[in-house]
Formats: C-alpha cells, sequence, structure tokens
C-alpha cells in the first residue's frame, strides 16, 4: 500500500505550524486516491520524521513517498531528512521509500512573490515592465540563510526572476542567519538607494519568530529614516503553492512506479 508523507521545518510559533497543517490538508486533495498521507516535522513540534513514517507504516504502508515542504535546497534536505530516512529503512527494512526534492525555482513563486507587493501597494502590470513603468521603489526579498551555496545562490537567482517581472527600480536580497548579506546589511543598502519607499517581503513558507523580528526592524527603521520601509506578507498557503507541491509529490510518486 502507498503512503506520502510531507516534511515541514517546524516553528516554535504554534500558528506557523497550524498553517503547514491546513495547507498540506489541502495538497492531500490533490492525490484522493493515495490512502495513507502523514505530516511530519524536522524540528521544533512532533511528530518527528520517523514517528510519522512509523504512522504509515502502522496503517500498512509498503512504499512511502517523501515530499519535503521546503522553499529551497540546504542542509535540511540534503542531510538531515535523508538521515531519518535511512533510520526508517533500518526499522522497516520492507518499506520502499522514494525522496523528492524542495519546490525551488518555478515560475509560480516567482508571480507569488510579485503577488504579495502588489498587496503591499506597488502597482500591478502585465507582463514584464519596461523601465517606463517602473516605480521609484526597492523590493527587498528576506530569505531564512543557510551555510550551503545552492540555497543562497538559488535565492539570488530567483530574486532577479522576480525583478524582471515586477515594477520596481531596484531589488535586493538578504539572509536573516548564517550568511550574507544579513536583514540589517541588505535594510542598510536599500535605504542608501534613491527610492523612498521600500517593500519587503520574506521568502518563508508561514508565520513565526522571522516574521515578528522583522516587523520591529522595519517600525524602527520608520522611525529613524525618511524612507518607508513596508513589510508584505510571507508566502503562506496560496493556492500557486499547492500545484507547486503537488508536481513535487507526483515526481516522487512515479519514482515508487
Amino acid at each position: 500500500m502507498r503512503g506520502i508523507l510531507y516534511v515541514g521545518h517546524g516553528s516554535r510559533v504554534e500558528e506557523g505550524n497550524r498553517e503547514l497543517r491546513t495547507f498540506i490538508e489541502k495538497a492531500k486533495q490533490q492525490f484522493s486516491e493515495v490512502p495513507i498521507q502523514e505530516i511530519g516535522f524536522i524540528e521544533l513540534t512532533s511528530p518527528t520524521i520517523v514517528e510519522a513514517i512509523t504512522n504509515c507504516v502502522e496503517q500498512g504502508a509498503t512504499e512511502i513517498a517523501v515530499v519535503p515542504v521546503l522553499l529551497l535546497t540546504a542542509q535540511h534536505a540534503k542531510e538531515d531528512i535523508p538521515e531519518e530516512v535511512e533510520k526508517a529503512k533500518e526499522m522497516y527494512p520492507h518499506v520502499r521509500f522514494a525522496y523528492g526534492r524542495p519546490f525551488g525555482i518555478e515560475s509560480a513563486i516567482i508571480d507569488l512573490v510579485k503577488k504579495r507587493t502588489e498587496q503591499a501597494g506597488l502597482k500591478k502590470v502585465n507582463g514584464r515592465p519596461n523601465m517606463e513603468e517602473r516605480e521609484a521603489a526597492t523590493l527587498v526579498v528576506v530569505g531564512r540563510g543557510s551555510s550551503d551555496p545552492d540555497q543562497t545562490s538559488d535565492l539570488f537567482k530567483i530574486t532577479r526572476l522576480v525583478w524582471e517581472y515586477t515594477p520596481v527600480t531596484d531589488i535586493e536580497v538578504c539572509f536573516i542567519a548564517a550568511t550574507h548579506p544579513t536583514v540589517d546589511e541588505g535594510l542598510m543598502k536599500a535605504a542608501r538607494l534613491a527610492s523612498d519607499t521600500i517593500y519587503v517581503i520574506p521568502y518563508i513558507l508561514f508565520t513565526g519568530v522571522l516574521m515578528n523580528g522583522l516587523q520591529k526592524q522595519l517600525t524602527e527603521l520608520n522611525q529613524q529614516t525618511d524612507k518607508t520601509f513596508i513589510l508584505g506578507d510571507y508566502l503562506g498557503f496560496d493556492d500557486q503553492l499547492i500545484h507547486v507541491l503537488a508536481k513535487r509529490t507526483k515526481e516522487v510518486l512515479d519514482k515508487l512506479e
């Protein structure tokens, strides 16, 4: 019997965990023919990955598609999840496993970042704007950060693609942890540019302590500078991301054929 295990990061903020579960419940509907579908977390909450795999096996799963619900490829996707799957293989040698890949660089996500910027107040344009259509505004995309160069380089590429379709004059990328430019460095650089309006979009899936910290920083900058910093929403459980997750899930299920 086939099962799907969706693996999320996990958050100290329970609202973020609830958002992930709601997102996955919606995604499950895309694969109603698969009788066993469970959720596991890398850290900070339960069930763990091994516990979730056990839940699948106890329901009768003999084939499990493991799908990372992560935006970018880094240590969690390359090492942490596979290590837990290896532990499960030793516990359940009769079970076949297939492992998928994070969301990565997808046009639907590029569109979603643009959509979040429009919701924050940027004018809407269709297609790729020319320079005359661009607002005198800066967009700062904030990633979680990683020491893994693949993760950081992917976000730089995504950010460039966002600029191609989003009518701002400048775009910057920065990271909350583990690498440079840091959030402070990215925001300060944006403040030195000519644009008076700076949109900040968190490149994260769900809410958590990171959102609280960003809001505090931008409130302080709005008080300390003559620039206007506007915090947009995180990516969240948007239908566009459901489609990306469904695509990644099908890729893993195909490996079990």
